[in-house]
């Protein structure tokens, strides 16, 4: 399931994060308001900084890590980023 990343991007900005920089080829994403997306994440303990390789595709694996870190599924990466 290798994806471009601004499909990832898209979907962890629904969530709430937000681009804070970019150092050559990784996007560094922060959560907007912690406190706002806690509904969100029901009691599960979200990464506050993700950071995103600005590959095209970006790999299943570092995909599947940047999901774990969000603290979202498949199914819910799906359905934000499209």
């Amino acid at each position: 399931m290798p994806v471009n990343y601004d499909k990832v991007i898209k979907a962890l900005t629904k969530l709430g994060y937000i681009v804070i920089h970019q150092k050559g080829s990784h996007i560094v994403m922060q959560l907007a308001d912690k406190r706002k997306y806690a509904s969100i994440f029901r009691g599960r303990n979200p990464e506050i900084m993700i950071m995103i390789p600005a590959h095209r595709p970006i790999g299943k694996g570092m995909v599947r890590t940047i999901m774990r870190e969000a603290g979202i599924s498949v199914d819910e990466f799906n359905r934000l980023a499209n």
